[in-house]
């Protein structure tokens, strides 16, 4: 009969083995088995036990945290090039204007009537805010205000311009290259609010050229539901003569909001000056 070595004996030897029925030596082993494991338990770190349904909640947590964080900095970065391409006053803020004077109160609140809505006239054919008044009156600031709140609440897209400026690089070759004024001209039409400040300063009739030009972009951004924020030292009635029929019909298809700025110029005195 050959010999049996039992491979889970704590102690072997060589010297021979006496037989043993096939149930002893089962019930040999089995006991050598079991206490084997005893001595592995003891000496190894016992592996811990993980809540499936608290991991994956930590995790998904962890995974949102992080998507949020992206999501503030991306809008973080394209906040801050849209009021680099706005061209804005960093002290054109509602916060920065003087509540306690009433007409500006009044504009305040028609300013924040039109930014609550701006959505529902970006598919309605657009909005128009006429901003007139005289000069130093605050209509620029009022202007740049909104835009500066479309920007960081809403991430909207601005230019704001002097209809000057417009004119300089349409019409006088500021921008040289074709294509670049090609550009910048769909930019005015298309951009989500576009802000014209000082039209027809100074002036009691507007080149018929110029005027046409305005009004032809007006038509354009009425079609595409652009809104637009008009600025004038110009009164209705005087403003129509200033920019003609063809603009000025152009303004009233928007059903414009006016806002009168009144009272004495609100910019700093200079010296003892109050004028």
């Amino acid at each position: 009969m050959s010999e049996h070595i039992d491979p889970f004996a704590d102690n072997q030897d060589d010297g021979p083995v006496a037989p043993e029925s096939t149930d002893e030596q089962t019930k040999h082993q089995v006991a050598a088995l079991l206490n084997r494991l005893q001595r592995i338990r003891r000496t190894h770190i016992p592996v811990p036990e993980y809540d499936y349904q608290q991991l994956r909640s930590e995790y998904e947590k962890q995974a949102n945290a992080d998507i949020q964080k992206l999501q503030q900095d991306t809008r973080l970065q394209r906040v801050q090039k849209l009021i680099a391409q706005a061209d804005l006053n960093p002290d054109w803020l509602f916060e920065r204007m003087d509540h306690s004077d009433p007409i500006l109160e009044h504009a305040i609140q028609t300013a924040h009537s039109f930014i609550s809505g701006f959505e529902h006239w970006e598919q309605h054919g657009g909005s128009c805010i006429l901003i007139y008044g005289d000069y130093g009156s605050g209509k620029s600031t009022l202007a740049g205000a909104i835009a500066h709140e479309l920007i960081n609440q809403r991430q909207k897209s601005v230019i704001f311009q002097q209809w000057a400026s417009i004119i300089d690089r349409l019409f006088f070759a500021v921008i040289e290259d074709q294509e670049e004024r090609n550009r910048y001209r769909r930019a005015l039409e298309e951009v989500d609010l576009l802000i014209i400040d000082e039209i027809g300063a100074n002036k009691t009739r507007m080149v018929e050229s110029q005027s046409s030009f305005l009004g032809h972009l007006l038509r354009r951004r009425r079609n595409l539901s652009k809104s637009v924020i008009l600025i004038t030292n110009h009164n209705p009635a005087s403003l129509h003569q200033a920019v003609g029929d063809f603009c000025f019909e152009a303004i009233k298809a928007f059903n414009p909001v006016d806002i009168h700025l009144t009272g004495p110029s609100r910019r700093p005195r200079i010296g003892n000056y109050g004028g």
